[in-house]
């Protein structure tokens, strides 16, 4: 159970730095930042149809790229998070699927969220934005 636990706080640890290192929270801010301006942009008066039109096309086309960049990223922190998992059976360590089967149980999801949430409040406190 140990060891589980281990290679799970490792998988996890994993995930959380690369989701941190690759900038997945600063895209996903941008994203939202370029979707509120085109609804602002259909919503302005003093634009004619046409202005409106280009300016939304614009925005959709980021919209795509940054969802492109999203996707590939999150992809990336997941590949990461399978390291460990991965690493542990090939050495013999533990079998993947009772690392699996051991970070889908409830009780081991309900602590890992609580103890990232805790840390992400402490950030938040060390660190404010």
């Amino acid at each position: 159970m140990l060891v589980l636990s281990i290679i799970a706080a490792a998988s996890i640890g994993l995930f959380l730095v690369v989701f941190w290192l690759a900038g997945i929270m600063q895209v996903a801010r941008e994203a939202i930042t370029i979707a509120r301006g085109a609804a602002a942009t259909v919503r302005a008066p003093d634009l004619d149809d046409l202005a409106r039109e280009q300016a939304v096309q614009a925005a959709a086309l980021r919209l795509l790229t940054l969802s492109a960049i999203l996707i590939l990223r999150s992809l990336l922190a997941l590949a990461a998070a399978f390291v460990p998992i991965a690493l542990c059976d090939w050495i013999g360590l533990s079998p993947m699927t009772a690392t699996l089967d051991f970070m889908e149980r409830w009780d081991v999801i309900a602590v890992a969220t609580v103890a990232i949430c805790a840390g992400y409040w402490a950030s938040l406190r060390l660190w404010p934005r």
